[in-house]
């Protein structure tokens, strides 16, 4: 199994942010979960439980409430229109069946009113200009605390009752326990306002954090060992496995700097490497390491590798042709050891093993320009390649020489 850069970027976001499921209950909990339980309780307290759950209009609640909390949940989700799902589900599906005295209703009034104070004030945070996140959160949570007030409020209104709801808080306030509940309310929403946008500011670093970690890991060890980290974490450990490695190194290079100055050379360098490692990439490598003059690219299956090559190659003549270079490149495959290498502080993820060194060997040989393979690559895309042989290659240490072949198209 292999991950790419462009899939393990949303496997990090995830890690950031938590699947669907997680952004849907921390979205019910932290927010669309207040209009439902408090209302809820309301309704208990100021009627009763056989009320409550003989009553329709109750579940209707519950399913706006929880597709409000899935819009919201979304990763663009707009947080004004967003928290007004629920709200406008409710009454269209209440409203019918009350008629005009759904508005005359204290637990209406209270649900309206405080569902559009805090879809206004997120839509603020979220979606306007203002950068002034440590103003909207004190106020959005001033805004919860109060509709716990509010809903109070609603509890100890007779059901009789002809007082109007804008002088309803005014006597309510008359009491000292509820001047001291208010106030102490106040003073708790605020307080948690101003945690809440410390959190928020420590937790956007945290993330800002862990992406540049990401990257840097990503640039240091790949996609594919940083996804594996992620992922299974046990399978770090050193294993034998299948693969295809893939060397490229430009002919003569190191003769040609001598002739030219340093910052040609340079430049010559990483043009190469940023027109090169783009096809490389391409393919969902394993890994790329560039060193020196050389690329080195790991890769799960012979016919990534092979198509690699060959864009890689043609990249390069490119770049390379007008100053005269040309660049050899090798495939072959087999099974090596992979896993982390290193030392207590500085490790990183490499294949070695015999196919690693025999890789190398037949790119040494490869003119500029041209693509050899090994026979075990030609017999593992099934002799399906335009070749012509090479003549047999004696390497140290082997008895037998290698059998190699050249790509003719």
């Amino acid at each position: 199994m292999y991950t790419s850069s462009n899939s393990l970027k949303p496997l990090l976001e995830s890690r950031f942010t938590g699947n669907p499921w997680s952004a849907f209950w921390g979205e019910l909990l932290s927010n669309s979960g207040y209009f439902l339980i408090l209302k809820s309780l309301s309704t208990i307290i100021h009627k009763s439980w056989i009320e409550y759950l003989t009553n329709p209009t109750e579940y209707l609640l519950i399913i706006a409430m929880l597709v409000q909390a899935w819009v919201l949940s979304r990763p663009k989700s707009n947080r004004f229109w967003g928290n007004l799902v629920g709200v406008g589900l409710y009454t269209a599906m209440d409203l019918p069946l009350d008629g005009v005295i759904f508005f005359k209703e204290p637990v209406h009034l209270v649900f309206l009113i405080f569902s559009f104070l805090i879809a206004t004030l997120q839509g603020l945070r979220f979606h306007s200009k203002l950068k002034a996140d440590w103003l909207f959160f004190p106020l959005e949570s001033i805004t919860r605390t109060l509709m716990i007030i509010a809903f109070y409020i609603v509890v100890e209104i007779p059901t009789d009752s002809s007082r109007l709801y804008w002088r309803t808080f005014l006597d309510f306030l008359q009491s000292k326990t509820h001047s001291f509940l208010t106030f102490s309310m106040i003073l708790i929403g605020l307080l948690l306002g101003l945690q809440s946008f410390q959190l928020s500011q420590q937790r956007n670093q945290l993330q800002q954090t862990a992406r540049l970690l990401g990257n840097m890991a990503e640039w240091g060890m790949g996609s594919y060992m940083v996804a594996t980290a992620l992922n299974n974490p046990e399978a770090l450990a050193f294993q034998k496995c299948d693969r295809t490695i893939l060397f490229m190194d430009i002919r003569g290079f190191t003769q040609w700097c001598e002739q030219r100055k340093p910052d040609l050379a340079a430049q010559v360098l990483n043009h190469y490497y940023q027109t090169v490692e783009p096809e490389a990439s391409r393919y969902n490598p394993l890994k790329v390491t560039l060193t020196g003059d050389e690329i080195m690219a790991i890769y799960a299956s012979p016919q990534q590798g092979i198509q690699a090559a060959q864009a890689m190659q043609e990249a390069a003549r490119n770049v390379l042709n007008p100053y005269g270079l040309g660049a050899g490149c090798s495939l072959h495959c087999g099974g090596v050891i992979e896993g982390l290498f290193g030392g207590k502080d500085v490790r990183t993820y490499s294949v070695i093993g015999d196919v690693v060194n025999t890789g190398k060997r037949l790119e040494g040989i490869t003119p500029a320009g041209e693509i050899t393979i090994s026979d075990a690559m030609y017999q593992a895309l099934n002799h399906k390649l335009n070749v012509e042989p090479c003549d047999p290659i004696f390497v140290k240490g082997k008895v037998e020489p290698l059998i190699a072949w050249r790509l003719t198209a």
